[in-house]
């Protein structure tokens, strides 16, 4: 009886299953999920060559764990049931971190400052939330952008024209625009900022409200995968006290937001 509770106790220890990490450390590699398109976290140079902030994290992070970073385009909107479907190790897509979210993953400390934004067309006449009543809005599939497109409405007293619009990218969510099928796109500011740098017929405007906190940018795992997690999370503060992440802030978005972020992982 007591070999058998001996073995028992050495099954469910995981000192004979091996751990998400073990497994990383034993392919050499680590899979992560994204969706292409989103600039400047993710996106295809005019080469055809996968660049972006996230890329260049997952390179770091891999060099500093002695393994590959290997990335996998997929399907925001079903990104997480992907990851717990086999089909890579952690998310490192410029996910926000959501309560809803939560639910499902956890989190790593935050490596980017996740606050909302929203583009509109200059001469679209919208220089504030109050002013998207009776407006065609949208935001990106399965984003936290959404809930606070219906939390402005019923903050706000405020309706729509029609329902809230989602879009698996951003660049049809642009071209919508400018064919004035919507008139507002709601997103993560630094994205926003991005892509109107690129054309001056854009404006974005600031989306931020009392009834909902600060957000951020944070790697997803599966609920089981801590060990995995922390490794992530020990690359991530390395990362920050020796300047590396301050670096790559500043070559994608032209400034560090490194001393914004806080050192725990987001919970609810």
């Amino acid at each position: 009886m007591k070999f058998l509770s001996l073995i028992i106790s050495i099954l469910f220890s995981g000192s004979v299953f091996a751990g998400a990490l073990d497994d990383v450390k034993s392919a050499g590699k680590f899979v992560f999920g994204l969706e292409v398109g989103y600039k400047p976290f993710e996106y295809m140079d005019d080469s055809g060559t996968l660049v972006g902030y996230d890329i260049d994290v997952s390179k770091e992070i891999a060099k500093r764990m002695g393994v590959e970073a290997v990335p996998q385009d997929t399907n925001w909107s079903t990104v997480i049931q992907t990851m717990y479907d086999g089909g890579f190790d952690l998310i490192l897509g410029g996910m926000t971190a959501t309560e809803k979210r939560y639910q499902r993953v956890n989190f790593s400390i935050p490596y980017m400052n996740a606050a909302s934004g929203i583009i509109v067309l200059k001469d679209s006449g919208i220089s504030d939330r109050s002013d998207l009543d009776g407006k065609k809005v949208s935001a990106g599939a399965g984003t936290p952008q959404l809930d606070q497109l219906n939390i402005s409405a019923d903050e706000l007293s405020i309706s729509y024209d029609g329902d809230i619009k989602s879009y698996d990218s951003d660049a049809v969510a642009y071209e919508a625009m400018k064919s004035k099928r919507i008139d507002a796109y709601a997103s993560t500011l630094v994205s926003l900022l991005e892509f109107a740098k690129t054309d001056d017929n854009f404006t974005v405007i600031a989306f931020a409200s009392d009834q909902w906190a600060q957000e951020w940018t944070s790697m997803a795992f599966t609920k089981e995968d801590d060990d995995l997690r922390g490794a992530f999370d020990d690359a991530i503060r390395s990362m920050k006290s020796d300047g590396a992440l301050a670096k790559l802030q500043e070559k994608w978005f032209g400034k560090s937001f490194v001393d914004t972020l806080p050192d725990a992982s987001p919970t609810w």
